[in-house]
């Protein structure tokens, strides 16, 4: 379309819409009229976006773009409980009016598609109240300019952001869509195509011409060397033939010497065969004898056993006599400790008695000594007699009289002070026989704490050595329970396994030869590290149920043997050639060729499994089980076999039952059932056969390792008699030590009482002491006093008498007498008390308790005595019975060194058979040795007949054969050994050559001029069908040509219809491109123009790609007034949204529709920029405006929506749970 196309007067407009159950509408409801410039308003949740919703919706946009289904469409109140809350039918009406007035209606309804609850919804069309189809509803749209796919009519809430966001690709597409390039989008891609395959394949064949040219001319080269080649062909080949004569001549002549050193040796190797029969012979007599001596030792055993049982029954009662004995010896030492402490008390007493007895005859012999010294004194005289004695008592009367009341007084004072002394005199005897008795406590006591002190550690040492007693005991006890449960499990388990390896036994029936193979197996993974092992010894079959299936379907690849490498495999072969062990398969890992499994015959369905999933094996022999497996199929019935292996599409599988029938592929069944392929099917238990029998062997020598019953039952009682002899002891202890205790207080208590008593007594003994002295100080004074008067009154007398003093001779006379008296009575006081300590200490019961002791002592000697000779008769009866178990014990030693010899002799025997097994091994070795020199040979001669066959030599023959029969390379490696030659045609220096050197420098002069001539042929390397290839070749040359011309007319018939469509697509995407990009300028100036920067802003849109636009982008530029250039985005989002509104009213005037409704394009904008959008939509608004249209728009801000022509205003009826529509014309108000 031209450029006078877009920019048309609006020629129609939308009138009013009527709606009825759409989203948020209940009911009908007609909303409108629409003006040229009508604003939507209302609050948030009111419904605008829904009416914008129904506008999309009538004409013709998809539901996914109206969030949400047809169903999802229609109103619905879950308040509500009534029919109208949920209605099933809708319908949005769009009234358009023309240019010319007339109206024509576009109805859009949802209705189900059935009366059912669960009925899907359906939209109808409808044009003035007619049904029609899409594409005529669309069509109609289309006239109007509406388009729907472009969607020129309508702006969404969002797609001003993502204008703004696009990229130049996305706007390129967009640009696409609008222009209708897009409908020469997919002709444009498949003429490409075309156009490039056309290319392509002209360009093929003019380099197939050119290949076919530089042939023709190597074709003809080549037809000029092909005669010279042929004659030096003919030389070679009779060059050839005489070196296979020469080599086969010299091979025969060393079968024959080779045939012969083999035939000695066979001899020799009979004969060591004949010994090692007859060793193997006298070494089964001798074992039979060794089972012998090994039943009868088993035998003896028991009996042992038994023996043992018995005297082990007997064994507590030795032990309990054991420990009476020691705890009896420790009761009559301690006994025997205390009686001499009682004899040396006794003893200490008779020593006392005596001193006693002694001190009281020296004080009756003071006593008479005192009494002879009164009547000497008295005898002496100095006595006054007659008036002397008259003269002195009337002095003395005067003297008394005069000092009366003085002596009274010190009469009276003597007397107190008699008193006190007496006292004191009581005080200090008292004080020494408690001090007396204090020492004897304190030694008691030292006594007493020393055995404190012994029992003490007597009792630790018992309570330690009784806890390390029952420590032991309980870890005897602990080791007994842990070996019989370990004996028990250990039972069960060989019991268990034997049962097991019985069951296995019964399966297995291995042959002679089956053993011979395990064991050449086994000295191959000796000898050779990179054996890995049998087939059935390397997996294991999942189900039990399949293992003769598997068997069946692997055949002889169960004895396979998996190794890593062709080395390995070759030296393997070589030792079973060396030992005559009969031939086995070896599969090398590494150069096996393994097929992949078919992962499509996993998903046949019914019981079909492929053998590989069935086996058991470690990753890294992968390689090796796809080989033996391949695909092969096991099932579970003959029908379903037959099906797999023949009825499926024509394709054929090898197929194998659980019965074991096998269905091959070329159609053959193999089935029955043999001994030896039931033996065959058990040997995938191999592994865990030789597993079990380890396992068996491992536990048993695990039993024979733990302790026997007896013995540790005998230990356990041996240590319960120690304990309990250790209990009582303690007791005992324990006992002693509280009697001690007590004791110890006992004393401690008197001795506190004692010192107590000391205390209280040493204040009135220093009392008395000071009262006695003070006392005697005034005596004193008095008596002097009274002397004095005395010595006055006596004066005259005592010159009288000759004497200096009567006074002091009297009282001279009357203290004699009183000292004498004061004598005599401590004697009798002091002989008094030692009557009294004699009587105590005779008195005393020491030895009555030293006798009872010593009969205590007595009787445990007596028990202990019976108690020995109880445990001297008890062992005695056990050595006994030991003498007789030692006796069977040697006796079963005797039997098992018996066996040990005969088990030397079997060694010997077996070492004298190896020995000859070795010598005949080493016999058996040359002769394998020369078998393998003869098979050597014999493969050399086959291979040199093959070769010949294989080089079309022609050997002359000795035994008339015809030379047809020898044709083929099979035919003479099969027939090799029985060809006879004729050597005549050798020269003698052929023949004569026997040694390696000669022979060498034959070979290798044969060689060399093979080898000369084999070269030139080579280099010659002639075509010999050059002839016809080059005629060939002349064919070919003229077929390419007739394939150039035609791909070329084909290229260019393809270029030229994509030229055309690519034009079309430029010519419609440009005339888009050009219209949009010339207004683009002049729409964002109005849009950004104000009093500051009346001249606006400026944007423009650019090409990345001039010759094909629509593959790459484009770019949009816009600069607001006075902002430099800058990306769209790093421009702030009022910028952006403005100029993606310009770029959206841009593209709108490109085939504009006659109508535009936006949702809310506002939103980002500012007041000013507002107030310019809202001036800018009202100028295009205005019927003579130029390309002006009308505009339905959603607003929320005032300065907008005020320049609008009328109001549609849209709440919420909170009666109804709709929503509710108000029209204002504002027209009414502009004056």
């Amino acid at each position: 379309m031209g450029d006078q196309q877009h920019e048309v007067d609006v020629s129609g407009r939308v009138v009013r819409l009527e709606v009825e159950n759409f989203k948020s509408y209940r009911g009908f409801q007609n909303i409108g009229p629409f003006k040229n410039f009508t604003a939507v308003v209302g609050p948030n949740g009111s419904g605008k976006s829904n009416l914008m919703d129904a506008i999309s919706f009538v004409l013709g946009v998809k539901t996914a773009q109206l969030r949400g289904s047809l169903k999802e469409l229609l109103y619905s109140n879950s308040a509500g409980q009534s029919a109208d809350d949920r209605p099933r039918r809708g319908f949005v009406k769009l009234v358009y009016a023309s240019a010319d007035g007339e109206e024509t209606h576009f109805s859009r309804i949802i209705a189900p598609s059935s009366n059912s609850a669960d009925a899907n919804f359906q939209s109808q069309y409808k044009l003035n109240s007619k049904i029609v189809s899409w594409e005529g509803y669309n069509n109609q749209l289309k006239t109007y300019n509406i388009l729907v796919k472009a969607r020129n009519f309508l702006v969404f809430q969002g797609d001003i952001e993502s204008y703004a966001a696009m990229s130049p690709k996305e706007l390129t597409d967009r640009f696409e869509h609008i222009s209708g390039s897009e409908t020469h989008r997919k002709q444009y891609h498949e003429l490409e195509s075309q156009k490039l395959k056309a290319e392509e394949q002209t360009s093929f064949l003019f380099s197939k011409r050119k290949t076919v040219t530089q042939e023709k001319k190597q074709k003809k080269e080549q037809k000029q060397e092909a005669e010279k080649h042929v004659k030096m062909q003919q030389e070679l080949e009779e060059l050839k033939s005489t070196y296979f004569l020469w080599q086969l001549f010299h091979i025969d002549h060393d079968l024959t010497k080779a045939r012969q050193r083999m035939a000695k040796e066979s001899k020799a190797l009979e004969t060591a065969a004949r010994s090692a029969i007859l060793a193997e012979k006298e070494i089964g007599a001798k074992k039979k004898a060794q089972a012998g001596y090994h039943l009868e030792r088993i035998k003896l055993e028991r009996h042992l056993k038994r023996r043992r049982t018995e005297s082990d029954q007997k064994n507590p009662e030795v032990v309990a006599l054991k420990e009476d004995i020691k705890r009896t010896g420790k009761k009559l030492k301690l006994w025997e400790r205390e009686l001499e402490d009682r004899k040396t008390k006794l003893a200490d007493q008779h020593s006392k008695v005596a001193k006693l007895e002694q001190d009281l005859e020296q004080v009756n012999a003071a006593q008479s000594q005192l009494e002879q010294e009164m009547q000497e004194q008295q005898a002496q005289g100095g006595l006054l007699h007659g008036e002397q004695m008259a003269e002195f008592s009337r002095l003395e009367a005067q003297a008394n009289a005069k000092t009366s009341r003085t002596k009274t007084a010190l009469d009276t004072l003597a007397t107190t002070q008699q008193a006190d002394k007496e006292t004191l005199q009581e005080l200090q005897r008292d004080s020494d026989a408690m001090q007396e008795r204090l020492q004897q406590l304190e030694k008691d006591k030292e006594r007493t704490q020393r055995h404190h002190d012994e029992l003490v550690i007597a009792i630790n040492a018992g309570k330690e050595e009784l806890r390390e007693k029952r420590k032991e005991r309980g870890a005897a006890a602990d080791a007994n329970r842990k070996a019989g449960a370990q004996r028990d499990f250990l039972q069960s388990k060989v019991f268990e396994k034997e049962g097991t390896l019985a069951d296995a036994k019964a399966d297995r029936k291995e042959s002679e030869r089956d053993r011979k193979i395990h064991e050449a197996i086994a000295n191959l993974k000796r000898l050779f590290p990179g054996v890995h092992g049998q087939v059935t010894e390397l997996t294991k079959v999942s189900q039990k149920k399949y293992a003769m299936a598997v068997t069946v379907a692997l055949g002889k690849e169960m004895d396979s043997v998996v190794v890593d490498n062709d080395k390995t495999a070759k030296e393997c072969i070589r030792y079973l050639t060396e030992q005559h062990i009969q031939p086995l398969t070896f599969i090398p890992l590494s150069s096996v060729k393994a097929q992949p499994t078919n992962d499509r015959l996993r998903q046949l369905g019914g019981s079909a499994k492929l053998v590989i999933d069935l086996l058991q094996y470690e990753p890294h022999l992968d390689r090796a089980f796809r080989y033996v497996c391949g695909n092969i199929l096991v099932c579970d019935s003959t029908e379903e076999a037959k099906q797999l292996s023949w009825g499926q599409g024509g394709e054929r599988h090898k197929v194998a039952t659980l019965e074991g029938t096998l269905f091959a592929k070329a159609g053959t069944i193999t089935g029955g059932m043999a001994g030896n392929l039931l033996g065959r099917s058990q040997r995938w238990g191999d592994k865990e056969y030789e597993t079990l029998k380890k396992e068996v062997a491992d536990h048993q020598r695990s039993l024979e390792a733990l302790p026997s019953e007896r013995e540790c039952r005998q230990e356990e009682e041996r240590l319960t008699a120690e304990i309990q002899g250790l209990e009582k002891a303690c007791q005992y202890r324990e006992v002693d030590m509280k009697a001690t205790l007590e004791k110890q207080k006992k004393i401690d208590d008197e001795i506190a009482a004692l010192n107590s008593e000391e205390q209280q007594r040493n204040p009135r003994l220093a009392e008395l002491t000071a009262a006695i002295k003070k006392r005697q100080e005034k005596m004193t004074a008095m008596e002097e006093q009274i002397n004095a008067v005395k010595d006055a009154t006596y004066a005259s007398f005592s010159k009288q008498l000759g004497v200096s003093s009567v006074r002091e001779h009297m009282d001279s006379l009357v203290s004699k007498a009183e000292r004498f008296n004061k004598r005599k009575q401590a004697l009798q006081s002091q002989a008094s008390k030692l009557k009294q300590a004699l009587n105590y200490e005779r008195s005393s019961d020491a030895s009555k308790k030293v006798q009872e002791q010593e009969g205590e002592v007595a009787a445990l000697k007596a028990k202990l005595h019976k108690l020995e000779q109880q445990e001297a008769a008890g062992r005695q009866a056990r050595q006994d019975q030991e003498a007789d178990l030692e006796e069977r014990t040697r006796e079963v030693q005797e039997l098992q060194r018996q066996a040990q010899d005969v088990e030397t002799q079997i060694r010997e025997l077996k070492r004298s058979a190896s020995k000859q097994q070795q010598q005949g091994a080493a016999v058996k070795r040359i002769v394998t040795s020369e078998q393998a020199a003869v098979d050597a040979l014999l493969t050399r001669r086959a291979d040199l007949l093959s070769a010949a066959a294989m080089e079309q030599s022609q050997l002359p023959r000795a035994d008339e054969q015809e030379s047809e029969e020898m044709d083929t390379e099979e035919q003479a490696s099969a027939s090799g050994v029985q060809v006879q030659l004729d050597y005549s045609s050798l020269s003698r220096e052929h023949k004569a050559a026997s040694e390696g050197r000669e022979r060498d420098k034959l070979a290798a002069q044969f060689q060399a001029d093979i080898e000369e001539r084999s070269a030139l042929l080579a280099k010659l390397a002639p075509n010999l069908k050059a002839v016809e290839q080059y005629e060939a070749v002349k064919e070919r040359e003229r077929d390419s040509v007739e394939e150039l011309e035609a791909a070329k007319q084909q290229a260019q018939a393809a270029t030229h219809a994509f030229s055309a469509v690519r034009q079309a697509r430029y010519d419609t995407f440009m005339q888009a491109f050009n219209h949009i990009s010339a207004g683009i300028d002049k729409i964002f100036k109005d849009l950004t123009k104000s009093s500051v920067h009346p001249m606006g802003g400026q944007a423009y849109l650019s090409l990345e790609n001039n010759e094909d636009p629509f593959l790459h982008g484009i770019k949009f530029t816009a600069m607001p007034p006075s902002k430099r250039f800058r990306e769209m985005e790093q421009l702030s989002g009022g910028e952006k949204t403005v100029a993606a509104l310009a770029l959206l009213f841009a593209i709108h005037t490109y085939q504009p529709s006659p109508f535009f409704v936006l949702d809310e394009i506002d939103a980002a904008l500012d007041a000013s920029n507002v107030a310019r959008v809202a001036n800018y939509i009202r100028e295009k608004t205005r019927d003579t405006a130029q390309g002006a249209f009308q505009s339905i728009v959603i607003s929320l801000k005032d300065n907008f929506f005020e320049k609008a022509d009328a109001l549609v205003g849209v709440c919420r009826d909170s009666d109804l749970g709709c929503s509710a529509t108000l029209t204002f014309d504002l027209n009414r108000f502009v004056g």
